[in-house]
Order: structure tokens, then C-alpha cells, then sequence
């Protein structure tokens, strides 16, 4: 298939081809954590230079991550087979492919217009899954959504690009919209922050504006919240795959609180 047209993102939008590009990069690895073909074969057919995101992010990070959220949504699917699943930022995410759900679950994924607009070229709406195209702020968007169902919502690396008051809303209206359900996103430290604030400004133009550095504020954003899940991204059991100077790397990091905090994997119900 012949390479898409330029790609124009900017900012937050751009950062979307940094999580492509790790998976892609991980299903090239004998010892793949995800073996996601898609985001391999997405990537390929993208006319973008990739190699001017290699020094903004960890590539196993992203996709321990990834894994993570994948085995926490087959739980919940698991014991909710009629859920909804919201796939929050979904860039070129090709989670959908990796879960492959029943036809039975209504999956949405959700992005700015000019993201689904090329994700319409590798991905096409079909009997319960939905691409929404608008910004997650706009909130009028769930006007497309069941009511009736319990959810399960994702928001990989999606949240640090929000003000504290936008998530606050975002969550808010989320938990009040559906009948119960459960939240699965990631925060960073202040620390992560500053850490990569400029190299990811300098290549993308984006800012992450939401640091967390204490749970327990997090938890008080909304009191109908209960955290069931709150692991340092170092502390995920997938870390087990990588090779081992990574584990041994990331186990030192965990031993350290300025780095174990840097990203941590939260999951809430409510």
C-alpha cells in the first residue's frame, strides 16, 4: 500500500507517532511484548521521520504500559461482557485489533478531528466500534454513547496534556454520565516533567501541564473514585519481559522515589 500524504500534526496531535513508533518497534523484537503487527504495518506506511522522536520517550516503557492496559481491559471485559469501551486520545492506537472484542461490546474510540481523519486510513466504523472525531474538552461528544452500560475507560498518555481542571471536569462528567465502570490513565511526577519538557516542546511544540506527585490528591478530585490500582510503570509485572539489562535498570529505578514516581499506571472504579 503506498505511503499516506505528509503528516501535519502538531503538538499534543503530534505526540501520537512517538507511542506508534514504539510499538512498531517492539513487534520487531524477537522479544515483543505486544506483537503488534498493526502499529508495525501503520507505521510504515506513514511518510514521517521517525527517527526525529528516538530521543523523546523510553520505547519499553510505552509499551509495558500498553500491556498493562491491555490485561487490566480484558479483566474488566471479562466480567462485563455487554460494557462500553472509550478509548480517550486514541491517536493510531490499534488496541482494538489486539483485543479483538466480542461484537456483543460497543467500543468508541476518540480523537481530534484531524487524527481520526487519518485513522480513518488504516481503521473503518463497523457493528460496535465507533471513531468520534472531536477534542476530548468538548465533552458534547458522549452524546454518542450508550447510558445503559457499564464502561471502561482509557486514557493512555493522554491526561498530562490537560490543565488540573480539565481532568477534574473531564472525570466528572465521565462517572456521572455511566452507571459504574472503571477509569484506567497515567500521571506524571513534576519531576518526569521537567525532566523531558524541553526535548518534547522543541520536536512537537506540545507541553504536558498536569503533574501529579501525591496520590492522594488525585483521589480527592472526585470522591465517587476508588483507586484499585496505582503501580509505578518500573513495578508492572510486564517489566519481567524485557531483556535483562532493562529489568535490572528498572529495578534499581525503583528503589529510587524520584524516578519510580515518574509514571505511574493508575486504575479507578466507580
Amino acid at each position: 500500500m503506498p505511503k499516506t500524504s505528509q503528516i501535519l500534526l502538531t503538538e499534543e496531535k503530534e505526540t501520537l507517532l512517538i507511542t506508534l513508533y514504539a510499538k512498531a518497534l517492539d513487534s520487531r523484537s524477537s522479544r515483543s511484548i505486544l506483537c503488534d503487527k498493526t502499529a508495525e504495518a501503520i507505521a510504515q506506511q506513514i511518510n514521517y521521520d521517525f527517527n526525529k522522536l528516538t530521543s523523546l520517550a523510553n520505547n519499553n516503557i510505552i509499551v509495558v504500559r500498553a500491556r498493562q492496559y491491555d490485561e487490566w481491559l480484558k479483566e474488566y471485559l471479562a466480567n462485563n461482557p455487554n460494557a462500553v469501551v472509550l478509548n480517550l486520545g486514541c491517536g493510531l492506537d490499534s488496541r482494538i485489533a489486539r483485543i479483538n472484542p466480542p461484537m456483543n461490546i460497543r467500543w468508541f474510540d476518540l480523537d481530534y478531528p484531524e487524527v481520526i481523519q487519518l485513522r480513518q486510513n488504516f481503521f473503518e466504523d463497523r457493528n460496535g466500534y465507533t471513531m468520534i472525531a472531536s477534542p476530548v474538552t468538548a465533552l458534547s461528544w458522549m452524546k454518542q454513547l450508550p447510558t445503559d452500560r457499564p464502561a471502561i475507560i482509557i486514557a493512555e498518555g493522554l491526561l498530562e496534556y490537560l490543565t488540573e481542571e480539565e481532568v477534574r471536569i473531564l472525570l466528572n462528567r465521565l462517572i456521572t454520565f455511566f452507571p459504574h465502570g472503571q477509569l484506567i490513565f497515567d500521571v506524571m511526577s513534576s519531576f518526569a516533567i521537567r525532566s523531558g519538557q524541553k526535548k518534547l516542546k522543541a520536536t512537537t511544540g506540545a507541553i504536558h501541564k498536569w503533574a501529579v506527585n501525591d496520590l492522594t490528591d488525585l483521589d480527592q478530585l472526585d470522591l465517587r473514585l476508588t483507586r484499585i490500582s496505582g503501580l509505578s510503570v518500573f513495578q508492572s509485572p510486564y517489566i519481567k519481559e524485557l531483556p535483562l539489562g532493562y529489568r535490572l535498570l528498572y529495578g534499581l529505578m525503583t528503589t529510587m522515589p524520584p524516578f519510580n514516581n515518574m509514571l505511574r499506571l493508575l486504575r479507578y472504579e466507580f
